[in-house]
């Protein structure tokens, strides 16, 4: 046999042994497409998931940090709260540098803390080099700081102090925030408020608001009266709290926080947000000139305005001639708070004379154009009063007053990453502790 043959002999059972029967050659590329498609779903869903859990990760860090970020905002809002006690409430530095409150500060100071060009816009506004507090800010986040007074808000408690000698002159609480509230609604702009058919079928009025709110507070259980001022002694409260899907009572006694507002029939979340931010649980009955705001001036000024000048408070005039004066003593005393009373009547008199426009506008005495129109003043009374004919008067001891502030509402918004966190708290300087020595305490904190 020649060697040609031999070699072809050869090659033909190398062929019968490793060849592949026809019809069997894409068995194995469909055999490793179906376990690709068997795997690229898990594979896909281990990634995602990875990703997920590492976000998740961040968040949680960016959270803890953003918490730890609050919690050190209010230990120096403590650090505030005493410069307000040990300094700006002492005699001798209001009788150098005059009426301050740490609401005036407390914004320009905790920048320095809160952002990273805090300390530069301290700097630009005090006018000194603030370069060497740039290492105070913090790093990987920021923080917004807010502080206000509570007492230059309308107190919701005091519906429950109700005095029967009101009539003979005597001190009525609940009138003086059942008048105050009913101002607050007053204005047409809310008119499609009280329009429209609420949550639960029903329309309520002003005047239903009102009563539903002082009956709520109040310890009695008989419908409170919007023309006495006070309880009525005949007809008994029927609201339908106990027949709710989910049933309560009334409270009949004074609120520990804004927010209970929400069970009072006829206040929802549009109520809340129209008027909430004017009322308060906490302080006293008498709203502070020196942190109110101009729709609470002005309600301080119509029931204090002497006979002269009492039109200006009446119908029109009101929204003409005493809301601007109440917008202008509010920006007034942007720098410089009350000392007194009198200080007070002294600006509502003569507003011209309190502040010069060319100052606050920068201008030239050349260009009297520039100049803002000063509202007119009025002529308010300090003590109130009456005659022998049984003819009484009010003034604004009755439902003011310029004492310093002792309970504070402070606001943290913290952005840490993507995460956004809010911090309610508000703070009592004269509330005494139990557990240790000294005054001062959180009465409520809140976290969104």
């Amino acid at each position: 046999m020649s060697g040609e043959a031999v070699v072809r002999r050869a090659e033909a059972r190398v062929r019968r042994r490793g060849g592949a029967p026809a019809g069997q050659h894409g068995i194995a590329v469909l055999l490793v497409l179906a376990c690709l498609a068997v795997l690229t779903p898990f594979m896909a869903s281990m990634g995602l998931q990875a990703r997920v859990d590492w976000q998740t990760s961040i968040n949680v860090r960016d959270e803890v940090t953003a918490r730890q970020i609050q919690r050190g905002a209010m230990q120096l809002s403590l650090l505030l709260f005493e410069v307000q006690k040990r300094v700006f409430n002492q005699r001798q530095f209001q009788e150098m540098v005059g009426t301050m409150d740490i609401t005036q500060v407390a914004p320009y100071l905790m920048s320095a803390f809160g952002t990273e060009d805090g300390a530069e816009g301290l700097g630009a506004f005090v006018g000194i080099d603030t370069s060497a507090l740039s290492a105070l800010a913090i790093s990987g986040g920021s923080f917004e700081y807010r502080v206000t007074a509570e007492s230059g808000k309308v107190n919701v408690n005091c519906l429950a102090v109700q005095n029967n000698t009101a009539k003979e002159g005597g001190d009525n609480p609940a009138g003086r925030v059942t008048e105050a509230l009913e101002a607050l609604m007053l204005p047409t702009l809310y008119d499609p408020y009280f329009e429209e058919q609420k949550s639960d079928g029903q329309y309520y009025t002003r005047s239903d608001i009102l009563e539903a709110m002082a009956d709520y507070i109040d310890e009695d259980v008989y419908v409170f009266n919007l023309l006495h001022l006070r309880s009525s002694s005949s007809r008994p409260e029927t609201y339908r709290y106990t027949q709710l899907f989910d049933p309560y009572r009334e409270r009949n006694n004074r609120l520990d926080t804004v927010e209970e507002l929400h069970l009072v029939q006829g206040v929802d979340d549009d109520w809340m947000a129209a008027f909430g931010h004017e009322l308060t649980v906490y302080g006293g009955c008498k709203v502070n000139l020196n942190f109110a705001s101009a729709e609470q001036i002005a309600l301080v000024l119509r029931h204090s305005v002497s006979d002269a000048d009492k039109w200006k408070t009446e119908g029109e005039n009101f929204m003409l001639k005493t809301i601007p004066l109440a917008n202008y003593i509010v920006e007034s005393r942007e720098f410089s708070l009350f000392k007194d009373l009198q200080a007070f009547k002294d600006l509502v008199a003569q507003p011209d004379q309190f502040i010069s426009p060319l100052a606050a506008l920068g201008g030239d005495a050349d260009q009297p154009q520039n100049l803002p129109r000063i509202p007119e003043g009025m002529d308010v009374r300090i003590d109130p009063g009456s005659n022998e004919d049984g003819e009484q008067w009010g003034g604004l001891k009755e439902v003011a007053s310029v004492a310093p502030e002792t309970i504070y509402r402070i606001e943290i918004i913290t952005e840490v990453g993507a995460i956004k966190k809010r911090l309610t708290a508000v703070y009592d300087l004269k509330f005494a502790r139990s557990q240790s020595s000294g005054q001062g305490a959180w009465m409520y904190m809140r976290e969104e």
